[in-house]
């Protein structure tokens, strides 16, 4: 095994003999299947050290001393003789199926590997040491082998040295890489001054071309050991991993492997079980990309030479496919999206809703789960998501209403005033930005500002600045686009304190501050006309308050588990229900060929669907449609893309409310869309 000759000092010796440092770690084994782990060694190994295998497409390449050589004594060849790169042909399941040879480009008085290859740049990063050291050693010196990391690419079929790593270093090693996909990543071993321990990883990142200057990857990756070895797995693994060797403590032997995803912040270090890792050196992994077997080297027992190198194959460990649903917030009176809505689920983990007024994708509980959900100007709001059913492939859908708090005051937090002034600073502008967007997603609201001082002062000057600084705030308001005469600032002084002093008492600073306040209070306006929304599920078409619960599972829709007899769950045929007639409309909706035929009172422009249900499938939906005409419904597609859903087309939001109340006595599933 090709090793760092390291100079250490005591202070550093003694640290290492008696401390060590234990990190998390995986939890069984994350990248493969224990059970199904198979390792023997290949067959091409020679009697001395073959290690650091790549496969660059359908050819193995390994580093070991040259054929050459065989046969003479290690200590000759560690002392006069370099290691070469070699090559052999592999087959799909990676097999060797011919002879080993060496990559004559890479014949030279250095020591040659381990490499690493980017296929998207084409470019071979090459561990090789400096030009030949021995020649001005003094006596008693101990040779010290310093890497560095050369690039080649190629050219004319025979790979060419194009560049150099800029922060190779005579005076430290910088070897054994390991790079992205994209090629924008290296990482590497270094023993350069500075780090945790007697060999690194750092990594540099290359942007326009230039590689900037390396990171160590911190103390959760480098301990007081050697760290070596780095190899980057595909994303087949349930995303990245970095795979590394350490002869940190907790290990089996000598270097074991480990990994951990990548990028992350190394929090879970994973220690792979037998038979990857052993009581020796076990190091240098590589897997290529999308395959079920992979290569490693080892020196333990019943090996052909010093280090071997070994294949093993597996089955991948998969994290099972977790189900998951969307939560939409919307307000109860006019049918808008709620936007910046918090969301808190049973996990105590906190969403904030988009501008449709979504939180997706949320995970599906175990066990039904409350749901609270909050929102500047509107009352909080609690119901119970039920838990979802992971045999369905339907999207589970749930949406909360919430109701403004009208003729109600609410304080407005982290408004802040410099003393004795009353210009807004700049940190209270995002508390007056949320009002700007209640009142922007609600035009017709009115609202009025209030400021109030402390009891401090005198009653004329209190009013005044209180009122000063109303207005100060309005005028913020009415800057960002809302309508002054929407909002009316008043100042109260200290005439509506909270907290006053007594002959007994006097008042704290917390409640001097809780008495400088300012609020909102906004008048109950009348009901607006419903507003265009992208989606959101209405149920019923009206909330239940009766209810309090998720109507998820009562009402959800479950058409993708219907009959596939070609019989439909019977619907009802109403006479309000569209029927086609002669002489019908053709409405074409945007981004889809299909076209929805619209008679008798519903001559308006389609603005709702009446959802009867949503398929992953698209010839699942086309054909339920076909099956809908067939049986006298007007029907279309009401989506392009997964998940497609079918519905009937209507002008107005009543007329639609009037036919799901039609229908959902008859036909779970049913929920409006707004186009």
């Amino acid at each position: 095994m090709k090793s760092f000759v390291i100079n250490r000092n005591f202070f550093l010796m003694f640290l290492m003999l008696c401390s060590s440092v234990v990190y998390p770690q995986i939890k069984g084994n994350q990248l493969f299947i224990d059970s199904t782990l198979r390792i023997s060694e290949i067959g091409m190994n020679s009697i001395h050290s073959d290690f650091g295998p790549f496969v660059i497409q359908d050819t193995l390449f390994f580093t070991t001393f040259n054929d050459n050589l065989i046969g003479k004594t290690d200590l000759t060849l560690k002392n006069k003789e370099f290691y070469d790169l070699y090559r052999a042909p592999i087959d799909k399941k990676g097999d060797i199926f011919g002879k080993r040879e060496p990559v004559e480009e890479f014949i030279t008085r250095f020591n040659d590997g381990p490499v690493a290859w980017c296929a998207n740049t084409d470019e071979l990063f090459v561990t090789q040491n400096y030009k030949d050291q021995t020649k001005n050693l003094k006596p008693f010196q101990i040779l010290v082998n310093r890497l560095r990391i050369i690039i080649a690419k190629r050219v004319n079929g025979k790979w060419r040295q194009i560049s150099e790593f800029p922060y190779n270093n005579p005076a430290y090693s910088v070897g054994h890489p390991a790079v992205t996909k994209s090629g924008d990543t290296l990482i590497f071993s270094s023993d350069k001054p500075g780090g945790f321990g007697g060999t690194d990883l750092y990594y540099s990142v290359r942007k326009n071309g230039k590689w900037e200057e390396p990171v160590n990857l911190g103390p959760k990756i480098n301990t007081f050991e050697k760290e070596e070895f780095p190899f980057l797995t595909d994303h087949s693994f349930n995303g990245q991993f970095l795979v590394f060797a350490s002869n940190r403590a907790g290990g089996l032997g000598g270097l074991d492997l480990y990994y951990t995803p990548f990028p992350s912040d190394f929090s879970v270090i994973g220690h792979f079980v037998g038979p990857i890792n052993t009581k020796n050196d076990d190091f240098a992994m590589t897997i290529p990309p999308e395959a079920d077997f992979g290569y490693l080297t080892s020196n333990r027992p019943g090996g052909k030479g010093h280090d071997d190198i070994y294949k093993f194959t597996f089955k991948r460990f998969l994290k099972p496919v977790e189900k998951f649903r969307e939560v939409y917030v919307f307000d109860k009176t006019s049918n808008r999206p709620i936007p910046q809505a918090r969301i808190n689920l049973c996990d105590k983990k906190s969403y904030l809703t988009d501008l449709a007024g979504k939180v997706a994708p949320l995970p599906c509980m175990e066990t039904d789960c409350e749901v609270n959900a909050s929102a500047f100007g509107y009352k909080d709001k609690s119901i119970i998501l039920l838990t979802c059913d992971r045999n369905s492939t339907v999207l589970v859908r749930d949406t909360i209403w919430m109701n403004i708090l009208v003729n109600q005051k609410i304080v407005l937090k982290n408004i802040y005033y410099d003393f004795d002034k009353w210009d807004i600073l700049p940190e209270s502008g995002t508390e007056l930005d949320q009002l700007v967007a209640l009142m922007k997603a609600n035009p017709e609201m009115k609202v009025e500002l209030s400021s109030h001082t402390d009891e401090r002062g005198t009653v004329p000057y209190n009013q005044k600045l209180s009122q000063r600084r109303a207005q100060s705030a309005v005028d913020y308001i009415v800057s960002k686009g809302i309508d002054q005469l929407k909002i009316k600032a008043i100042g109260y002084g200290k005439s509506q304190l909270i907290y006053k002093s007594t002959a007994t008492h006097k008042c704290t600073p917390e409640e001097h501050r809780q008495n400088r306040r300012t609020e909102i209070f906004i008048p109950g306006f009348l009901k607006g006309e419903p507003v265009k929304q992208e989606k959101g599920d209405y149920s019923n078409g009206r909330h239940n308050e009766a209810k309090g619960y998720s109507s998820s599972k009562e009402l959800g829709s479950s058409l993708e588990n219907a009959p596939k007899t070609g019989t439909l769950p019977t619907i009802e045929k109403v006479q309000k229900i569209q029927k086609v007639t002669t002489e019908p409309n053709i409405v074409k909706t945007p981004g889809i060929e299909k076209t929805l035929t619209v008679n008798g009172p519903n001559t308006g422009a389609i603005r709702y669907y009446l959802v009867l249900g949503s398929f992953n499938n698209e010839q699942k939906a086309l054909k339920f449609v076909e099956q809908l005409k067939s049986e006298g419904y007007i029907a279309t597609l009401c989506s392009d893309s997964a998940p497609f859903r079918v519905g009937i087309g209507y002008s107005r939001f009543s007329q639609t409310k009037e036919q799901l109340e039609i229908l959902k006595s008859k036909y779970k599933g049913v929920w409006i869309l707004t186009k």
